[in-house]
């Protein structure tokens, strides 16, 4: 009987730590619905900053369809002038940018070039381990080497995987100009980071060839399957609740 009763009072102990551990455990409303709030406080924060001229267009991040139409029930600005979300062929949100483009919603891409929050696990998960060739010396007999060619795996990226790189040298492009590219003729604004003006010049410089069907196609097919292909977020522990 004492070691049950001992065992109860663990347990209501780990519970009550439990307990003091979670941010909502004195909401009165659950962390769902206190976050639709929260977004529709904001929003029309937003709204009054524009009617009083303070900002020329308001918009939203990393909204989803749900989070989008929820809002809209009680914006009396519509729609929002974009919606920033990852984007690229690994994730191409379809559903998301076919939505946005209905209700007149510039869908801005981030992390068009991948993004740099996978880990090499995840991206051997999504696009394998590639096969490249690599020379050594297999003996010298002073003025003749003799070579062989051994193949060896390697890790890649979106950026650096076969299927960008071929259309890369189809094109005489960099790869960042094909994945760029790719996400213009989705239609999305793209944001690509760098601090390097060699490398603001190169991403600029996107308008001068274009993708073919089979290109994009190609591109299309490295989709993976439902959320997998997300990169973004991955160590943040909020990406697991769903606050719709």
């Amino acid at each position: 009987a004492a070691a049950a009763a001992a065992v109860v009072v663990l347990e209501e102990e780990e519970q009550e730590e439990r307990e003091e551990d979670d941010p909502w455990r004195y909401a009165t409303v659950s962390p769902g619905e206190q976050m639709v709030a929260a977004r529709a406080d904001t929003w029309r924060a937003m709204e009054d900053a524009l009617a009083e001229g303070k900002v020329r267009s308001i918009g939203v991040s990393n909204f989803s369809i749900r989070h989008l139409e929820t809002l809209k029930a009680t914006a009396r600005v519509w729609p929002p002038a974009v919606n920033q979300v990852e984007c690229h062929p690994l994730y191409p949100q379809e559903e998301l940018r076919a939505y946005c483009r209905k209700e007149g919603i510039v869908l801005q891409a981030y992390a068009a070039l991948g993004g740099q929050d996978a880990s090499k696990a995840k991206w051997r998960e999504l696009l394998g381990d590639e096969e490249e060739e690599e020379d050594e010396d297999s003996g010298k007999k002073k003025t003749k080497t003799t070579k062989k060619t051994k193949k060896k795996t390697k890790n890649t990226t979106l950026l650096e995987c076969k299927v960008v790189s071929s259309i890369a040298k189809e094109l005489n492009v960099t790869n960042s100009q094909v994945l760029l590219r790719y996400a213009l003729q989705r239609n999305c604004a793209i944001t690509p980071k760098t601090s390097s003006p060699e490398r603001m010049e190169e991403n600029a410089n996107i308008f001068h060839f274009a993708l073919d069907e089979n290109q994009m196609d190609r591109l299309d097919e490295l989709k993976a399957p439902g959320e997998s292909g997300r990169l973004c977020w991955r160590t943040d522990p909020l990406r697991l609740l769903d606050f719709d």
